[in-house]
């Protein structure tokens, strides 16, 4: 009896670890679409405009430094961004 609920358990969980994958990769292959759409387009990023020359040159200062966690902290601080947006954000310049 108990393996039969470990056995259960088990698939469920197999399962649902399947069904997140599935649902991030769809995620993934949308923002891409997105991304592409917004840049055809020539739409800027609403979190970009909040970034003045000032800020982007200490930025680079601090990439260049090797401080690109600091890098990216502070657009994060400054833009209200996601993490990974900052991280790609800090990775163009």
């Amino acid at each position: 009896m108990e393996s039969t609920v470990i056995g259960l358990i088990s698939i469920l969980f197999i399962i649902l670890s399947i069904s997140i994958n599935m649902i991030q990769s769809k995620q993934e292959r949308i923002e891409s679409k997105l991304n592409t759409i917004i840049e055809h387009l020539g739409i800027t990023d609403p979190f970009i405009k909040k970034i003045d020359d000032e800020m982007k040159d200490e930025i680079i200062k601090l990439v260049e430094a090797n401080k690109k966690v600091k890098a990216i902290k502070k657009v994060r601080d400054i833009t209200g961004m996601g993490l990974k947006e900052a991280k790609d954000y800090v990775d163009k310049l």
